[in-house]
């Protein structure tokens, strides 16, 4: 379900985009920035957008193919052998040289509308694979987000292992002092020692962990020099359900403006352009051909030879018309037919297929925030109360009323229902984050 939801997030972060991202600033980076510095220099993204252009060039291609052609012909050929005297009619054995040159063109005067449909077929092709490199675009950015938001986690979990650590520190202080006055026994002091050593060595492992997790961002915007490289840290916003449309409506707006959806539509009007270029090949073919062409004739020894006067005598034009109608070809006009019709059928199924998963997604993502709401309020309210029981228990320590065990158990129910609630308040984000994309409106952290 991790993996649905970050991917509809992608979608959601184009939005960002066009609020305008500015230079990541030295060292501290935000959402905005990361992606745009993905966007423009990722090597995967550039290969896709190579695809499109080859689909733009197929686009053009098709445009000239509607055009007349023009072709050059030229040969000159030496033979020697037996050669017929017009004047005489004898037979001479010489060497003779001929030269030929000529031109030709075909203008297509119809076709079957086949030029014409496969141009609204190739600009298709075209659309979709833009759209194509655009949802690859939010697939790129759906990893740098969830990159970007382990990370404000992992930060978070920092500052409060770090709270949890000063806490513990002063409780050593506490304690060497009830030491000292023979109000607490010196094992419960080394015991305490020992617990401020664990959350040390804790707070190590989450700074090592934030590094880690920094490392893993920094590598995927491919940045040369990592040892610089942060993020911004933003304030969050209150966390609140109100908003929260039922899914029909959310996937009513969402299905027209999703690139995923578009480029389905795009590819099953693509398919049945398909089936009437097929249908084109049922039709009588007609064209327009012209030429010019000249030869010119010399024989070994031939004296007042004039090259001119004989390429220009032995010039000829034509003109006409030619028409091809198919009669039979083995049935492949046909078959090639009923080839683009289960085209048709197969880009229909696909772009139902899209539908139904769009739906789908909408629909848990409206669960999950619901789910995750509920998650971060109970989490909130458990934080509270263990907030509260590890203060009491602190202050029965401090008089000796409970031991070192008591105090760690209580301490560590804190630090698990704080992770907890963050947990719980990170999935919310991204849920209600995931909804406001679809709602059309601006993503902002």
């Amino acid at each position: 379900m991790q993996n649905k939801i970050y991917k509809v997030v992608l979608l959601l972060l184009c939005g960002v985009l066009s609020v305008g991202a500015q230079s990541p600033t030295e060292g501290s980076w935000t959402l905005e920035q990361c992606i745009e510095h993905a966007l423009t220099h990722n090597l995967s993204l550039k290969r896709q957008a190579l695809q499109a252009n080859q689909q733009e060039l197929q686009l053009r291609q098709a445009k000239l193919d509607r055009l007349p052609n023009l072709n050059s012909n030229s040969s000159f050929r030496t033979s020697s052998g037996s050669v017929r005297i017009e004047s005489t009619f004898e037979l001479v054995d010489m060497t003779t040289r001929d030269a030929n040159l000529g031109l030709s063109s075909s203008t297509p005067l119809f076709e079957g509308f086949t030029r014409r449909n496969a141009v609204h077929k190739a600009r298709t092709d075209f659309e979709a694979a833009k759209l194509d490199v655009e949802k690859a675009g939010n697939d790129l950015a759906l990893g740098i987000t969830a990159m970007y938001m382990q990370i404000l986690f992992d930060r978070e979990m920092l500052e409060t292992a770090r709270a949890q650590e000063e806490t513990v520190r002063l409780q050593v202080e506490q304690s060497e002092k009830l030491v000292a006055a023979g109000r607490l026994p010196e094992g419960s002091l080394l015991e305490m020692q020992a617990l401020a050593a664990r959350e040390s060595s804790s707070v190590i492992q989450l700074e090592n962990r934030l590094l880690l997790s920094l490392l893993d961002l920094a590598q995927a915007l491919d940045l040369e020099d990592v040892g610089a490289f942060d993020v911004v840290y933003p304030e969050v916003e209150e966390l609140s359900s109100e908003g929260l449309q039922d899914a029909s409506s959310i996937y009513a707006l969402a299905v027209g403006s999703l690139p995923r959806i578009a480029a389905s539509e795009l590819r099953l009007e693509s398919s049945q352009k398909q089936v009437d270029i097929a249908k084109g090949y049922l039709w009588p073919r007609l064209s327009f051909n012209t030429g010019w062409s000249t030869y010119v004739t010399r024989f070994k020894g031939q004296q007042n030879f004039d090259f001119g006067q004989s390429f220009s005598d032995n010039a000829s034009q034509y003109w006409g018309l030619s028409l091809n109608i198919p009669i039979f070809n083995a049935l492949s006009a046909r078959n090639n037919i009923k080839n683009a019709r289960l085209g048709v059928l197969n880009a229909q199924y696909s772009l139902e297929q899209e539908q139904q998963l769009l739906r789908k997604d909408i629909q848990q993502a409206v669960a999950d925030a619901q789910a995750a709401y509920r998650q971060f309020l109970a989490g909130e309210a458990a934080v509270n109360a263990y907030r509260e029981a590890f203060r009491y228990t602190e202050k029965r320590y401090e008089v000796g009323m409970v031991n070192v065990v008591d105090y760690q158990v209580s301490k560590t129910e804190l630090l698990n229902a704080e992770s907890d609630y963050l947990q719980a308040k990170y999935t919310f984000l991204l849920r209600s984050k995931i909804l406001d994309f679809y709602q059309g409106r601006p993503l902002v952290l």
